[in-house]
Formats: C-alpha cells, structure tokens, sequence
C-alpha cells in the first residue's frame, strides 16, 4: 500500500483558496445593503463584521479589478 497523506494534504490546501474565493464571491454585495432607517452599508450577506475582516484583502483587491461594480453613483 502506498502512503495517500501527502496526496490528501495537497488537496486540502489546493482547495482552500478555492474555497476562500468562492465564498467570497458568494456573500459580497458590492453596492452595498443598505438598513432600514440607517446610515450605515453592508457588503456582505451574512456575518458582516467578521467578513469585512476575513475578506478584506480579497475586498481591496477586486475594488481595484472591478471598481463600477464598487461605485456607488455619489449616492450616500
């Protein structure tokens, strides 16, 4: 019999970014939810204090690749 562990652990951590990016993509809303009554904005579907933290450096950089889907219109 072989040893699968390094077969296992290659794809754990090739799945990892995958998984990051996709859930990313799956809970950002780029122009925002916006509360009812309220000043503030949220950009993601659930959790949004702690995906503002975890997606953060994912957020910046695709503010830089798709920056119309981040523009708001000057609307506040």
């Amino acid at each position: 019999m072989t040893n699968r562990a390094p077969l296992i652990v290659a794809i754990v951590l090739l799945l990892v970014p995958v998984l990051y990016v996709g859930s990313y993509f799956a809970l950002v809303v780029p122009r925002g939810i916006h509360g009812y009554k309220a000043i503030f904005e949220e950009h993601y579907r659930w959790q949004n204090k702690l995906c503002s933290r975890v997606f953060w450096p994912l957020e910046q950089i695709d503010r830089k690749l798709r920056p119309e889907s981040w523009d708001l219109g000057g609307k506040f």
